[in-house]
């Protein structure tokens, strides 16, 4: 390749529980290139990644660096042999700043006494935040920053450790269109400097963009390392699959039509993060919301369901105005809400896969007054579900934290839906999920209203997504829903267009 050979991997060996994740794994990337590396969740990406990193020790085999033995141990000794790594599920501080999250463990001092130099990390913080494309105050606490805003924090962090290898573990999950473009601005700037960038991603198109080459795992084996250049996209997805994917994107049910009755009816919706949403959805409609971070999409569902205080505004379910203060209120009148951040608020990671997907539907597997479990029909209903949604474990009783992330979106999903809730609102379903998972997911959703004429919202950041999966899409800027189009008639540049104009109707 006519490039220096940076980092080598070299008969990575990695087992959890006697489980082998990793099986002679070998690979190299140079310096100066993107290189790629993807397949199925469960494939050993992370696994791979998280050894490089120092959150896990590998079992046997070697690690160069620049030619050089590394013995990486912890993430301590990983950044200190230039190793610099934005995970998936991001590690921030909440409660801490802008600026102590990007400098932990690197306060600025003054000298002599060593005190915080608190004026100097926030200007140099503010930096690192102008490189991925924020003007954030550095002393804002990290808990109040959407998903989208923490993953561009993260991002400056790892930029400000001047790594040699950088690794970006779906470092786009959750970012927008223009958001993406910033972060392969600085991801072709760092390559001209001879850093050498593992990319891990589900988004084809992604890398086939930004990635030189790419290098595909399955089961915890090396399938093959290509040039970007030598491969088609369908040819790269059925190499992570195993197989053909005959139809990444299913049939959709028929819309309905224009006298279908409506079974949500949203109005004037106002809080902190909205400015009068309104919207209506109609029995069997899969409704898309599209639009830029801070646009209002995952905090108009989250108002909906009574996750954030409304200040105005009413909802209406099949005619009915109700008010909405908790989640619990809202499941009683039959709604159901997948969370953006199935780690945070969709799973209890230690409770067994089980226990997760029975949490929302006690009343129906228990003994009333008693509060007894009945242990047969929980089983039973545990069994069906892992079979309908096509959920890969070693059993019931594995632990949430334990799954690859595309098995934990199921168990998530395969929960709400055995609420038999008539209107589920989703908030980035296939976030974090390969190419395999998403194909599976889209069949599950498209299933579910054909046969349970069942109502659906998906909030999504991928333009491919809402308009392959949705009868209509609204579109959000500012707090508000600026324009709305009919899938069928309306492309992605269009799509993108209308969420970055100014005026309404744009």
């Amino acid at each position: 390749m006519g490039k220096e050979a940076y980092l080598q991997l070299k008969n990575i060996n990695k087992s959890f529980v006697g489980v082998p994740v990793l099986k002679d794994v070998s690979f190299t990337a140079y310096a100066g290139e993107v290189h790629a590396l993807v397949g199925g969740n469960g494939a050993g990406k992370s696994t791979l990644m998280n050894i490089l990193g120092g959150l896990y020790e590998k079992d046997s085999g070697e690690i160069l660096i620049d030619g050089k033995p590394a013995e990486i141990t912890n993430a301590q000794k990983a950044e200190q042999a230039g190793v610099g790594f934005v995970h998936q599920e991001l590690k921030l501080f909440s409660s801490r700043s802008i600026a102590e999250n990007i400098f932990m463990w690197r306060l600025p001092q003054k000298k002599p006494f060593g005190f915080v130099d608190d004026r100097a990390m926030k200007k140099e913080a503010a930096k690192w935040l102008k490189q991925v494309g924020i003007t954030l105050d550095p002393s804002i606490t990290v808990g109040e920053l959407s998903l989208a805003e923490q993953q561009l924090v993260e991002i400056a962090k790892i930029l400000s450790m001047n790594s040699r290898i950088l690794i970006l573990d779906e470092p786009t999950s959750s970012l927008t269109f223009s958001e993406v473009e910033r972060l392969f601005e600085i991801m072709t700037k760092l390559k001209a400097e001879g850093v050498c960038i593992i990319y891990i991603s589900h988004k084809l198109d992604e890398i086939f963009k930004i990635c030189d080459s790419v290098t595909v795992l399955r089961d915890g084996k090396i399938i093959s390392t290509s040039k970007i250049s030598e491969l088609t996209n369908e040819q790269l997805a059925s190499t992570i699959v195993g197989r053909e994917l005959d139809h990444y994107f299913p049939t959709l049910p028929d819309a309905p039509c224009e006298t279908t009755e409506n079974v949500l009816e949203v109005k004037d919706l106002k809080n902190q993060k909205l400015n009068g949403v309104s919207f209506e959805l109609k029995k069997g409609e899969m409704l898309g919301i599209f639009g830029l971070v801070g646009a209002g999409k995952s905090e108009t569902l989250r108002a909906i369901f009574g996750l954030d205080k409304l200040h105005s505004g009413t909802v209406a379910i099949n005619g009915k105005v109700v008010k909405i203060t908790t989640p619990k209120r809202a499941m009683k009148l039959g709604l159901g809400f997948v969370s953006e951040d199935r780690r945070e608020e969709g799973l209890q990671l230690k409770l067994s896969i089980k226990h997760n997907l029975t949490l929302p539907i006690l009343n129906r597997i228990s003994i009333p007054v008693f509060y007894t479990v009945r242990i047969r029909r929980e089983n039973k209903m545990v069994a069906d579900a892992f079979k309908r949604f096509l959920i890969r474990a070693e059993g019931p009783s594995q632990r949430a934290s334990r799954l690859s992330g595309g098995n934990q979106q199921k168990v998530v999903l395969s929960k709400w839906i055995m609420t038999n809730a008539p209107i589920l609102m989703l908030d980035e379903p296939t976030r974090g999920v390969d190419v395999g998972a998403k194909a599976e997911i889209y069949n599950l959703i498209s299933k579910l209203v054909r046969e349970s004429g069942v109502s659906v919202i998906i909030v999504s950041s991928e333009e491919e997504e809402v308009l392959n999966m949705c009868h209509r899409t609204l579109i959000m800027r500012d707090g508000e829903v600026v324009a709305q189009c009919t899938n069928c008639e309306t492309t992605e540049e269009e799509l993108l267009l209308k969420a970055c104009l100014r005026g309404k109707n744009g």
